[in-house]
């Protein structure tokens, strides 16, 4: 809830901006795109501890370790985004306090990798890749603890980064099979996960290897050496094989196909898991293409400095969306899909949680992820629709907003502009009705004590620089809500007018044959007594 709520709010505030110029002008000045890209930064380390947690609960109820662990980790992660959002609004930065949070969580996700191993092959595997990540993250945590800066660290974490949705595809596989024996561990994309982050690390602390590219796609980590460069794209190929695999094999479980002589019937079985498996597939697709089309990279090609933004916001991950050279479509549909890994696990929370007693009007809402789901497919259509519009156009690059949707120009017409509403419209009702359906109670307690704690500890300049942003949003959402209330008043008044109109019509039609008749009657009765006085 806590990182799907923020990023609900992060792209509400980063729609709003790029849509409204009462917004723009409130901002202008002031600090909120390094607002945006610091808490985006303090958020990252969420997946992989929701991850972890799904796994565990999935097999049996969590130990005291890992329980300990999760809760100092999970807190861990949200004070450092409150700071994150506090630090620019107050023109400080909590050095301090940010070394001391990356220490407790680092302690805490040392706990998670000690607590108890989940049953079934398929868990064990995935909970020895996410165990190893977050190893891995703690030892990059306490080196940025005591700032000794490391490039190793990111070479890490293009690995590291894709345990969230290899957590989340074990899941689904057992779910959709149940748990696996001893059998299925060659078909383990979670194990050769675990082989090539053991390799990253061997060969850059171990051996002194040095990266010579990375970025390209997912797990592009290229070393100098012949050998084990030899050895990492062997072990790449086959963890997307295996990936592809995986999916198939939970499609197969999820989706069942009845073929008879007059009809082909395909059976979703559970929404929640189907759409999941539907996102997971969408993901490595993406990043399977995207590693088969990857060729060598150029050289003298210009690189670009920093981490890679997409209208001013950081993107962690490894996931490039700047106007850099050499970037292609691929780069940009790898971009827009990455972060929906966070979908595909609270699709599968949202499952698992309404095995278990709910609320009334509780489970309804869980349903709102599906929509989230829809509004990601959308966001790859647009970017198509933008590919196709723009083919052989030199410099034709796609512009995004922070939530991944394509800004459409005027010119592109009213249908595409409709497109980028419905998008948007689709990602941010989903998250809300999703974090709603997972637990009001949390969301709304923990919405409005950061809200207050934000507020009080807020200059009053930024005090009121937020109520009016808040107003106007409020505002232009009510704006929103007029327009189509009268818009749908205007369309109904307009086929009222229509129906009357061809009453009106079709009574004139009667009265005129009315007439015609009467006519003919009367002609005929005048014929008939001229007759009859002859």
């Amino acid at each position: 809830q806590a990182n799907l709520g923020i990023g609900l709010v992060l792209g509400a505030l980063g729609v709003a901006v790029s849509s409204s110029h009462e917004v723009r002008s409130q901002l202008e000045g002031k600090p909120w795109e390094a607002t945006l890209r610091s808490a985006a930064k303090a958020v990252s380390p969420a997946p992989l501890l929701i991850a972890y947690a799904l796994v565990q609960v999935r097999a049996a109820p969590a130990d005291m370790l890992a329980s300990t662990g999760l809760l100092v980790s999970g807190a861990s992660v949200f004070l450092s985004t409150f700071l994150a959002i506090l630090g620019p609004v107050l023109g400080a930065r909590f050095a301090t306090a940010s070394r001391v949070l990356h220490v407790i969580r680092a302690f805490g996700q040392m706990l998670m990798v000690f607590g108890r191993v989940p049953s079934g092959v398929e868990l064990v595997c995935a909970s020895l890749f996410i165990r190893a990540a977050l190893a891995a993250r703690s030892a990059s945590a306490v080196s940025c603890a005591l700032s000794l800066g490391s490039d190793a660290a990111e070479d890490v974490e293009q690995v590291v980064a894709m345990a969230p949705l290899i957590g989340g595809i074990a899941l689904l596989d057992n779910m959709a099979w149940g748990p696996s024996g001893i059998m299925a561990v060659p078909f383990q994309a979670s194990l050769l996960c675990t082989v090539l982050l053991g390799l990253v690390v061997a060969v850059r602390f171990g051996m002194g290897g040095s990266v010579k590219s990375a970025g390209r796609h997912a797990m592009d980590v290229q070393f100098e050496d012949g050998l084990f460069e030899g050895i990492r794209s062997k072990l790449v190929a086959l963890i997307f094989v295996v990936l592809a695999f995986s999916v198939c094999r939970v499609f197969v479980g999820t989706f069942g196909i009845q073929v008879s002589t007059s009809s082909i019937s395909i059976a979703w079985g559970d929404l929640l898991t189907a759409s999941a498996a539907k996102v997971a597939l969408l993901i490595v697709g993406t990043y399977i293409v995207s590693f088969v089309s990857a060729g060598p990279v150029d050289e003298t090609e210009e690189e670009t400095d920093g981490m890679p933004t997409i209208n001013g916001m950081e993107v962690a991950n490894g996931v490039s969306m700047t106007h850099g050279k050499g970037l292609g479509m691929l780069d940009y549909m790898k971009a827009v899909v990455a972060p929906a890994e966070v979908l595909v696990l609270a699709l599968i929370a949202a499952q698992m949680g309404s095995q278990q007693e709910t609320s009334f009007g509780a489970l309804p809402f869980k349903y709102g992820f599906i929509l989230a789901a829809l509004g990601v497919g959308l966001q790859i259509v647009s970017l198509l629709a933008f590919a196709t519009a723009n083919a052989g156009k030199k410099g034709a690059e796609p512009c995004f907003d922070t939530t991944g949707t394509i800004q459409w120009a005027a010119e592109d017409g009213t249908l595409m502009f409709g497109l980028r509403s419905l998008t948007l419209l689709c990602l941010e009702c989903g998250l809300l009705l999703g974090c709603l359906g997972l637990g009001a109670t949390p969301m709304v307690v923990g919405f409005v004590t950061a809200t207050g704690a934000l507020f009080v500890l807020s200059p009053t300049e930024a005090r009121q620089t937020g109520i009016e942003v808040a107003k106007l949003i409020l505002g232009s959402c009510m704006g929103g809500v007029e327009a189509l209330i009268e818009q749908q008043r205007a369309a109904q008044e307009a086929a009222a007018a229509r129906r009357a109109a061809a009453v009106a019509r079709t009574l004139e039609a009667e009265a005129e044959k009315s007439e015609k008749v009467g006519k003919a009657v009367s002609k005929q009765a005048s014929t008939a007594t001229k007759r009859k006085g002859k």
